[in-house]
């Protein structure tokens, strides 16, 4: 029987201060099926608590983009070896931009105010070139499963994930936000150090990250939700990445039989499956908004960090 996650919601805290000393940085694991709100809970729950984050998906849908791109079809067991060489060979870098605090600003009524919320983006490269939207698209999400099933890719990723010196991102101003270099993708060599390096702390998401990524994790939450509303919000993810659901003929129906064919394969697979570490706790995110859901996971970091915190 899985163990529910269940906390008194309280007012959001935008930051927190620790002022207790702690020698190993903090690590959070999310794990869970496809559109249950992982990346962009992540993201908040790394921003809100000042920790570095990793999508480990976005590798993959970058090696799903990258076959694509060749003509490769995913879905032919005979193009194993070349999605393993494009796994090997490709250059995948990430860049957060943590978001400003939320404010409150007048709504144009006299007496009331509307509260605006930034979210945290993730910029993704792919041998330097931003394929952010690009990986989003429906087709990549039709095929990524498969390529994630290959256990030379799965590996591939966590060597990628590992080199990765994951760094501070929510303290640049604006002026560094706008600076870009020539080549926007961070070095992945594999002269770097194999072990993921974090200040304060660390939240990853994806479906294996409990069970094989940080198998140590401070904590670990598996999102799970019902594939009607997955269903609904990925059909939304999708338009507002600007697929037009009519001319693609899709509707809420086909985008919930394509999750749960993406379930299936991805709970059966023989590498890394999607399952619950058994120390993990589940937060079913059906009722939830965003926020609530990161609000739940901030507290739980919170208490089982056991700070003194200056909330500002």
């Amino acid at each position: 029987m899985f163990k529910r996650l269940v906390i008194q919601l309280q007012a959001p805290r935008m930051r927190t201060f620790s002022i207790a000393t702690r020698t190993k940085p903090f690590q959070v694991a999310i794990d869970g099926p496809a559109a249950s709100g992982k990346s962009t809970t992540a993201k908040m729950v790394a921003q809100r608590l000042g920790f570095d984050y990793i999508d480990s998906g976005a590798f993959y849908r970058c090696i799903t983009l990258a076959a694509l791109s060749k003509g490769i079809n995913p879905s032919d067991p005979a193009t194993v070896g070349q999605i393993s060489e494009i796994a090997e060979q490709c250059k995948i870098g990430l860049q957060t931009v943590f978001a400003k605090p939320s404010e409150t600003v007048s709504s144009g009524e006299e007496g009331v105010f509307q509260k605006l919320t930034c979210l945290p983006t993730t910029r993704v490269f792919l041998n330097s070139k931003d394929v952010s939207s690009e990986i989003r698209s429906n087709n990549v999400s039709q095929h990524v499963s498969a390529v994630a099933a290959i256990r030379n890719v799965r590996e591939a990723v966590l060597q990628k994930i590992r080199s990765i010196r994951a760094r501070e991102n929510n303290n640049n101003n604006n002026n560094n936000n706008n600076k870009q270099d020539s080549d926007n993708t961070p070095n992945l060599s594999s002269s770097q150090s194999q072990s993921i390096v974090v200040s304060e702390g660390l939240v990853m998401d994806g479906r294996d990250i409990g069970t094989v990524i940080l198998p140590h994790a401070d904590l670990k939450i598996f999102l799970v939700a019902d594939s009607r509303i997955r269903a609904e919000r990925r059909l939304q993810e999708l338009v507002k990445n600007g697929l037009d659901p009519t001319l693609n003929k899709l509707d809420v129906d086909t985008v919930q039989r394509d999750l749960q064919r993406r379930d299936e394969l991805d709970r059966t697979r023989k590498v890394s499956p999607l399952r619950k570490a058994d120390d993990a706790m589940v937060l079913d995110t059906s009722n939830l908004t965003i926020e609530g859901q990161v609000d739940v996971i901030v507290q739980e970091v919170e208490r089982r960090r056991g700070d003194n915190v200056k909330v500002v």
